[in-house]
């Protein structure tokens, strides 16, 4: 019997259950690798801003060059 593994109690079954789930427990996909959206979004409003303000130089230097004429 010393090799044998004893019948384990409804108590005692759950707790192994519950650490062998722990064991192999994996983090949601989401919160390991970010969404491609969230990335594309991030971009997509910095380039929105870069060429807001290369605008404004343009038009300030626009401006200016027919300012002094």
């Amino acid at each position: 019997m010393a090799g044998r593994k004893r019948a384990l109690t409804g108590d005692a079954q759950q707790a192994a259950e519950q650490d062998e789930r722990d064991e192999h427990f994996l983090p949601p996909r989401k919160m390991v690798h970010k969404a491609e959206k969230e990335r594309w979004v991030k971009w997509f409003y910095r380039t929105l801003l870069a060429l807001f303000f290369a605008l404004v130089v343009g038009l300030l230097i626009w401006g200016a060059k027919f300012a002094l004429k």
